[in-house]
């Protein structure tokens, strides 16, 4: 099952590097898409009943709405490009099995086919939440822009998940901690 063309990468890379157009206020997007929050110091708890996961995201970043159709989480480190972006999506399975592997490569070939140049950095297994995944590195390259991306795919037992930090090259390793807090603080329901 491929399922890469609901993930339309152009689209939400044009908006990472054009971000200030589609950014809300954190407090708004608290109160349109939270229903229950439990906040510490340097995150927030989202635990919506529209999400199929919990996730707790670092304080201070601000809601971002692509209207690429996709459900779930995305948020900006600022609400100026050039900003760091998580996004926290999800797709139905619908009863059919996804291939990890398979959903990589089509991503891949979107983003080539998009125009980007991307190497691939790393890849490992890895389990967030009790849900086993994949997650790769890339280097990404468009338009003078360079970019580092960590992606985890997850196939849980209802729907396939997708969960990205996009950051600068540059700024990559200091946001890439907040990343991995974030994917350890994943709890499906």
């Amino acid at each position: 099952m491929n399922l890469n063309p609901r993930f339309p990468p152009g689209a939400w890379l044009l908006s990472l590097l054009l971000l200030a157009p589609a950014v809300q206020t954190a407090a708004a997007q608290t109160a349109a898409t939270q229903t229950a929050a439990t906040q510490t110091a340097s995150t927030v708890r989202v635990a919506d009943a529209k999400l199929p996961f919990a996730v707790s995201l670092p304080r201070g970043w601000v809601g971002v709405n692509f209207k690429d159709g996709l459900m779930g989480v995305s948020i900006a480190s600022q609400a100026k490009a050039p900003a760091a972006l998580m996004r926290f999506t999800f797709i139905p399975k619908q009863g059919k099995a996804v291939n990890l592997k398979t959903e990589f490569l089509g991503f891949e070939q979107a983003v080539r086919q998009g125009g980007a140049a991307l190497k691939l950095v790393s890849e490992k297994s890895a389990r967030y939440g009790g849900v086993n995944g994949l997650s790769h590195v890339y280097d990404l390259s468009d338009k003078g822009k360079k970019l580092r991306m960590q992606i985890w795919f997850g196939s849980g037992a209802k729907n396939f998940y997708n969960f990205q930090l996009t950051d600068q090259s540059l700024n990559y390793s200091r946001r890439a901690p907040l990343f991995a807090a974030a994917l350890n603080s994943v709890q499906f329901r």
